[in-house]
């Protein structure tokens, strides 16, 4: 895929800095990933292999890749303790339905780094989204600080839009545009219901959106060609860019394993939404929610 508009060039990315919000690193030798196991991904995916868009992002902000739950705690360490110039921030994992959910929260925030939590959402019954279990989990990520990443399949949208209620009151990051019908086109139904889910959860308004996802979600780049830039453009309008971040999903939708580069979904993004807003995309909202401060790859370290 080649975006009619690139990022400058090599290494460029049309002026701005450029932060990637949402990578993933592993090692299957040293933390348990069950989902990888037969995958073209079952293999360690570490700082230095990570796609940059040839040198154009300058920080990363990690999210936690689905470890098995009782190994949570230990790929936040272990990611803690890598040697990445680049890390500004870490999203970690912990489990929210826990009877001891705020104690677990803790001790993930204590970690360096740590600017949010994510619960994996993506595929869970509507029961399991509606129970008070959950709701209660989500508050004590509120009280602690932090962040929350919601990963949602575009038919689970409205459960989190009745899970997020009217009373909470914390930061809340959509991750991928709530994985939209990429294949469909926001012109079909699917698209349409996707399009309606999200402007019912404009209405919270700590709610951002990573813009990242779509190649994974696609059946192939021709696809993701004809209908990746109208979806992209529809969910800005939604949110406004200062409630948008570009995010790669390295390696799960850009990378050596895809069809699609970071620097190819990166200038994909920015000629979207164009150069006036590419700044708060690229860098300025990422910065806002995740409190990154000091240089991109040169984080403060707490």
């Amino acid at each position: 895929m080649t975006p009619s508009s690139p990022l400058g060039g090599p290494g460029g990315h049309g002026g701005a800095e450029l932060i990637d919000a949402h990578v993933h690193v592993w090692d299957p030798r040293r933390v348990r990933y069950d989902w990888l196991a037969g995958t073209p991904l079952d293999r360690p995916r570490l700082p230095g292999d990570i796609d940059d868009a040839d040198g154009a992002v300058s920080g990363w902000v990690f999210v936690e890749a689905d470890a098995a739950p009782e190994a949570a705690l230990d790929e936040a360490r272990w990611v803690a303790g890598l040697e990445w110039p680049g890390l500004a921030a870490m999203v970690v994992a912990a489990d929210l339905e826990a009877p001891d959910a705020g104690e677990r929260i803790g001790r993930a925030a204590g970690l360096p780094l740590v600017r949010g939590v994510r619960h994996l959402l993506q595929g869970l019954p509507g029961e399991r989204l509606a129970a008070p279990a959950l709701a209660r989990g989500l508050a004590e990520v509120a009280r602690a600080g932090l962040v929350f990443d919601a990963c949602v399949r575009w038919t689970q949208l409205d459960a989190l839009d009745r899970l997020l209620g009217d009373s909470f009151d914390g930061t809340v990051v959509l991750d991928h545009l709530g994985k939209p019908p990429v294949d469909e086109g926001v012109q079909s139904d699917a698209g349409r219901s996707w399009l309606a889910s999200l402007r019912r959860l404009a209405r919270h308004e700590r709610l951002v959106v990573k813009v990242s996802g779509l190649p994974a979600e696609a059946s192939d780049q021709g696809t993701l060609r004809r209908h990746g830039p109208d979806l992209v453009r529809a969910a800005v309008d939604v949110f406004g860019a200062e409630r948008c971040m570009v995010a790669g999903d390295w390696p799960v939708s850009v990378g050596a394993d895809g069809g699609t580069t970071a620097g190819e979904w990166f200038g994909l993004v920015r000629e979207v939404v164009g150069a006036d807003d590419w700044p708060r995309v690229a860098a300025g909202t990422a910065r806002a929610v995740y409190g990154i401060r000091g240089r991109a790859g040169e984080p403060v370290r707490d």
